[in-house]
């Protein structure tokens, strides 16, 4: 490896150990704002925990109730057998389906020369 080849790909490698520091020294740096929290009053902790007693004493009220009570299903009847069973209705005839096939698309292209018989190029294979 030639020198200059080394010295460029040390140079590479310094700048990227640099930047990488510098990132993580920043993402040190944001995380440690991220642990010290947000100072609260006594008056606001307290209001809060009021309001948390109230809703777990209404949601344990709620358990102590009970549901009303479901109606009863009816029985279910036994199905007929086959032998005594009635004949079931026939079966809908299927919808007709008319299929219309839609109309050609024609395209005309159109030559210098006309048609084989008119003019010059008669014979001379302008179509082949």
């Amino acid at each position: 490896m030639k020198a200059t080849h080394a010295l460029v790909l040390a140079l590479a490698v310094g700048v990227a150990a640099v930047a990488g520091t510098y990132a993580a020294l920043r993402t040190t740096h944001l995380g440690m704002a991220a642990v010290q929290a947000p100072q609260v009053s006594s008056a606001a902790i307290t209001r809060r925990s009021r309001a948390l007693d109230r809703a777990q004493v209404a949601l344990r009220a709620q358990l102590r109730r009970r549901p009303p009570a479901l109606p009863r299903v009816p029985k279910a009847q036994p199905l007929p057998s086959p032998a005594t069973a009635a004949p079931l209705a026939a079966p809908a005839a299927a919808p007709r389906v008319l299929y219309v096939r839609p109309k050609p698309i024609v395209h005309i292209v159109h030559r210098h020369g006309g048609e084989p018989g008119e003019g010059s190029d008669e014979g001379h294979g302008a179509d082949d």
